[in-house]
């Protein structure tokens, strides 16, 4: 079984006569078919189905994979022999001989936007590949939820503590002296 680094070694060799790939994410909507090493893949918003050959047999193998069966979208970044950088973009599965690729480019405007649409449009968490070959969230989330520091509340005053919130800003009655009222009883009587 290849690791990932090796998958991505492999793709730059596989990659450097047709250095650049780019799916559209905006074309989602629609089926997207592609073949990219004697593998042909066709992904849409619920998931991708592949299809190849298996190398040892002969024999044709087709596979669907629902959208949630990836990790995230990933981005690894890879150093050419003449010191150039490439980046890779793949919706990443823990087994490397299923992520997909989608971009391989080198301009970083162009990677960051479609990074983040592919995360939006499939909904998957962006991640980012190390030199270890480990996969790592650029952000943290819990399901669809960004976990952030939270933003400080307003500040209270502190006043009497048997005062609701909502009645502090009302004046506390002065205590004075009670006036009685006195008058006859007023009722109709035959």
């Amino acid at each position: 079984m290849l690791t990932s680094a090796e998958t991505a070694e492999e793709a730059v060799r596989n990659t450097h006569e047709d250095r650049f790939f780019r799916l559209d994410p905006y074309r989602i909507n629609e089926r997207i078919a592609f073949a990219r090493n004697g593998v042909r893949y066709t992904i849409d918003r619920c998931g991708v189905s592949v299809k190849m050959t298996l190398p040892e047999s002969g024999l044709p193998l087709a596979m669907g994979l629902p959208v949630k069966a990836f990790t995230g979208i990933a981005a690894r970044a890879t150093e050419l022999e003449d010191g150039s950088q490439i980046v890779f973009l793949e919706m990443y599965h823990s087994d490397p001989k299923l992520c997909i690729p989608l971009l391989v480019a080198d301009n970083l405007d162009d990677i960051a936007a479609d990074w983040h649409s592919w995360s939006r449009l499939l909904k998957l968490p962006m991640l980012i590949i190390g030199a270890d070959g480990m996969a790592a969230p650029v952000r943290e989330q819990l399901g669809m939820v960004m976990n952030e520091t939270p933003l400080e509340r307003r500040k209270r005053i502190t006043t009497p503590k048997h005062r609701p919130w909502f009645l502090r800003r009302r004046k506390i009655g002065m205590a004075t002296s009670i006036e009685k009222v006195g008058a006859d009883e007023i009722i109709a009587r035959n």
